[in-house]
């Protein structure tokens, strides 16, 4: 291969990273068809989890189920609105995740949000008051400083040391 070729393969294996980073509005009203790609990896004890049934609320209205969903998959959520994925799988406890996905309306670049759940067995939780167990495992919306989407860590760490306390209450019984 000549030196030509070589600087245009060069130029070319590069294009794809120029493209992808090219802002290509100013606003979003100049454009239609905006989401938030949601990359969910689900994991039962830290494996890979397979035949997860999911379902897919928008607004509280349930618009999309996958049953038997293989361990990682993507979910397109429109802006300015509330998701919640419900994720259940035979022998674990139903998991949720609440989205919401407003963004400011100069925002034209924002990233995907990679979304990792960790099922666990039900047997866990057998004796356990179910309170906590209903409430969504996190909440994420954007976060200006960090230009993307993130939970919310006050109710992450509340939740989590809630459903910590219901196991170890099932590990006394």
């Amino acid at each position: 291969m000549n030196l030509k070729a070589i600087s245009i393969f060069a130029a070319l294996s590069y294009l794809p990273l120029l493209v992808h980073a090219q802002k290509l509005v100013d606003s979003r009203d100049q454009a239609t068809g905006w989401y938030v790609p949601v990359k969910v990896m689900v994991t039962a004890q830290g494996s890979p989890a397979e035949q997860v049934d999911v379902q897919v609320y928008k607004e509280n209205t349930l618009i999309h189920e996958i049953p038997g969903s293989k361990h990682k998959f993507t979910v397109n959520m429109d802006l300015e609105n509330t998701y919640t994925l419900v994720l259940r799988k035979e022998g674990y406890r139903t998991k949720s995740v609440m989205i919401n996905t407003h963004v400011p309306n100069d925002q034209v670049e924002y990233p995907e949000y990679a979304c990792n759940l960790d099922m666990e067995p039900e047997e866990w939780f057998a004796h356990a008051d179910p309170f906590y167990l209903d409430f969504p495992g996190a909440v994420v919306h954007w976060d200006d400083k960090t230009e993307s989407f993130m939970p919310q860590m006050n109710y992450l760490a509340d939740i989590q040391s809630k459903v910590a306390m219901l196991r170890a209450q099932m590990d006394t019984h």
